[in-house]
């Protein structure tokens, strides 16, 4: 048996999109026994703690390389965000991107004119579909058609990033708050763009203590001017 911690569960049509982390660091994505998503209205949330046995998906498409196939499943316990944030910090050590957007996914996403994040299958292809986001900035909610946006502002630009969680959307998201960013599938926009995995915001946990700041700042990660 291993153990799995769910960090984010987004929407994705009219499913969710469930994504965990194991144990020993790896992420992971729970996918049925059958290999499709989870129903929209399941049980499953994030913080929960979970015994599982899974095998891995077959012919998986980078950047989604974290799909698992789950062969039993047994519920342990709830984290909540502040524990969640700590356990993934200190627990885990998960890698963290720091800074301004254009730092996710290793500097590999491109930006439309409208300023949304996205790879392209004529692009680099990064070596996973998620991961964690200590943004240097707040972001801001705005609601643009049918969808949930958030802006991070620096002076004379704007990044737009498109919220897909089950979370009740803030209308601000403090800077230095521990955000778990994806991609979304490949998309071609009816054959008017290249393929391409779209930049999305999942989730929020805690704003990240003093410590963790000190000791990246140390490492030379981040930026010595973060407002604390």
């Amino acid at each position: 048996m291993n153990e799995v911690t769910i960090v984010s569960k987004t929407h994705m049509k009219n499913t969710a999109c469930v994504g965990g982390i194991l144990k020993n660091g790896r992420y992971v994505r729970l996918l049925k026994s059958n290999g499709y998503n989870h129903e929209k209205d399941t049980d499953i949330d994030v913080g929960d703690v979970y015994k599982i046995n899974f095998h891995d998906k077959l012919q998986l498409s980078p950047p989604h390389l974290e799909d698992i196939i789950i062969d039993s499943i047994s519920f342990q316990g709830k984290l909540t965000k502040k524990e969640l944030t700590d356990y993934l910090i200190n627990d885990l050590n998960v890698k963290v991107w720091t800074g301004e957007p254009d730092s996710l996914f290793d500097g590999k996403l491109k930006w439309t004119h409208n300023c949304s994040g996205y790879i392209s299958e004529d692009g680099e292809i990064p070596n996973n579909s998620v991961g964690f986001w200590l943004p240097k900035h707040k972001l801001t909610k705005k609601t643009d058609h049918d969808k949930i946006k958030y802006q991070y502002l620096i002076p004379d630009f704007v990044w737009r990033i498109t919220y897909v969680g089950y979370e009740k959307p803030l209308d601000e998201i403090a800077a230095n708050t521990l955000l778990r960013v994806s991609l979304a599938r490949w998309w071609d926009r009816e054959g008017q763009t290249e393929k391409r995995c779209y930049l999305q915001l999942s989730g929020w946990f805690d704003v990240v203590n003093k410590n963790f700041n000190n000791r990246y700042s140390q490492e030379g990660l981040i930026d010595d001017d973060l407002p604390f």
